[in-house]
């Protein structure tokens, strides 16, 4: 496992950066005690690599943008921590979520004004089609849509502004698609071939088990690029974070939430069991030592204008 706690503890620096290091401790002795087993990385050979980002910049071709190899196998990255390598059955579907996964990321990345979504959808389709059974391919290419629509039907509405700035409860209803767990869920079952964590994936239970523990993380380490970009979806703009009392009770009550879910999902299944919290667990690790979360802005996560 490579999280990395060595941040400065100083209050005297900007943003979020004055919280990480206790707040990534935290995070970390949350993970170990209620989960225990660290998550392994998902091995791809060279030419599986080659496969996917040659996939990737295909897929990614109708809005002419130019995506370097470092910043695909930065995205790819989350995949390979987060995807429960112990029960991996179908290296095609894994392969298949790698793209699919990279793809929405450099939409994401985007301003998705600039761009024709209905040239993008059936690049996703193809990838769905050549990876996926039917019934399968119909699932990940509806959670894909349903992501990237929403995002950008909400990315200015005022439904996002509301939802973003009541409460944590009405943020991580929204984030549920926003995030794309409900998406990842669709995209991720055939990879086990499991049926109890495949119906929870389809019926959107796993998704929401799993929402608050991934965009927690997500929004601690994204916050000071997020707030740079003017971007709201994030859920520590609910609290003040250069007031350190505040800050902490905020801190405290969301990992409680996410204490909270790892209980709960350790009642499930042992396959869904491993799979949820490995999911969660790998996210953290992906987002503790990848070059995306390291700085406000760089290149695998500035705008690709």
């Amino acid at each position: 496992m490579t999280t990395d706690i060595s941040a400065p503890q100083n209050t005297g620096l900007p943003g979020m950066m004055r919280h990480w290091q206790e707040s990534t401790r935290q995070f970390a002795a949350a993970f170990e005690q209620h989960i225990g087993q660290a998550p392994q990385m998902c091995p791809l050979t060279d030419d599986e690599l080659r496969e996917v980002i040659d996939a990737c910049n295909k897929a990614v071709a109708p809005f002419g943008k130019s995506v370097s190899d470092e910043r695909w196998i930065s995205y790819m990255d989350v995949v390979r921590w987060s995807q429960s390598a112990r029960h991996i059955r179908n290296m095609e579907a894994f392969k298949a979520v790698c793209i699919l996964n990279c793809v929405t990321f450099v939409w994401d990345d985007m301003d998705p004004a600039l761009h024709d979504f209905d040239a993008f959808l059936p690049e996703l389709r193809a990838i769905c089609e050549k990876y996926y059974s039917e019934e399968d391919a119909r699932f990940a290419l509806e959670g894909a849509r349903a992501f990237i629509t929403s995002d950008h039907m909400f990315r200015d509405s005022p439904i996002k502004q509301v939802l973003c700035t009541t409460s944590p409860e009405q943020y991580f209803r929204f984030r549920v698609t926003d995030v794309g767990v409900d998406f990842w869920m669709k995209m991720s079952y055939p990879i086990y071939g499991h049926r109890e964590f495949t119906e929870h994936a389809k019926s959107g239970l796993a998704a929401r088990m799993t929402t608050r523990g991934l965009a927690i993380v997500n929004d601690f380490y994204s916050y000071d690029r997020e707030v740079s970009l003017g971007q709201i979806t994030n859920c520590f703009r609910l609290c003040d974070v250069s007031n350190q009392s505040e800050f902490e009770k905020f801190f405290k009550e969301r990992l409680d939430d996410i204490v909270e879910d790892m209980r709960c999902i350790s009642a499930f299944d042992d396959i869904t069991r491993d799979v949820l919290l490995d999911l969660i667990y790998g996210n953290f690790v992906w987002t503790t030592s990848n070059k995306r979360y390291k700085a406000a802005v760089n290149n695998v996560n500035s705008r690709i204008q």
